[in-house]
């Protein structure tokens, strides 16, 4: 059955698939469902926005003039209608089984890029206890990583709230749960979305802080 739509999907499989000499994919999604998703094909190299070049976009030119080491994050898809509807459903309706959908294209994603270690953006212990769960670690369930992060108010005001000059100017909301030492270490910094970067950079900083040699991001969309 389709996580999305809920309705019964028709699954063919090949003749290599019977014959066991190909693994069955297994789809979480009808293939209807599937084509509302935009795929980020050509992006910014800096944040994985969905252009027609591969240049740094006006944001990451701003994020280095301000000092950033940029992220070059990858993102999976466009955050289209579809996408909000999805992430509404998922993360603020607490729908937790639709973490499934992208597990599998997440998980491959980050095998995909050379890296020691997984950081995710971390929630407030209010929200955890208000929605019951991550939803970063919902999508990349499964995922070896280290909680390294904690959110330094006991309540983090939900970004969608924010207009994009409040996110940009926020104050730093993480602090330092486990310190250790990653020197030399390449790390990867996971999220649901990227909207702004501000998120993702405030983390950036204090893993820098730990001696990582480079840190970059990777979400499911932008």
């Amino acid at each position: 059955m389709c996580l999305i739509c809920q309705k019964k999907r028709r699954e063919t499989i090949s003749l290599l698939e019977t014959l066991g000499l190909l693994k069955q994919k297994h789809q979480t999604i009808c293939e209807q469902c599937a084509t509302q998703f935009a795929s980020i094909t050509l992006s910014c190299s800096g944040c994985g926005r969905q252009q027609e070049h591969n240049e740094l976009c006006y944001d990451c030119c701003r994020w280095q003039n301000q000092g950033q080491l940029l992220l070059t994050h990858q993102a999976l898809y466009v955050y289209n209608d579809a996408m909000h509807d999805y992430m509404q459903r998922y993360k603020f309706n607490g729908e937790y089984a639709l973490r499934h959908v992208f597990n599998r294209q997440l998980i491959q994603a980050v095998q995909n890029i050379e890296i020691d270690l997984v950081v995710p953006i971390p929630v407030s212990q209010y929200t955890l206890l208000t929605r019951g769960f991550n939803q970063t670690l919902g999508l990349f369930e499964g995922l070896r990583y280290q909680q390294l992060l904690s959110v330094s108010q006991a309540k983090k005001t939900d970004q969608s709230r924010f207009n994009r000059q409040k996110r940009l100017t926020r104050a730093q909301p993480f602090v330092i749960a486990n310190d250790i030492s990653l020197s030399g270490q390449s790390v990867l910094l996971i999220d649901d979305v990227y909207t702004t970067g501000r998120t993702l950079y405030h983390a950036a900083e204090l893993i820098y802080t730990l001696g990582a040699k480079n840190v970059k991001s990777l979400s499911l969309a932008r």
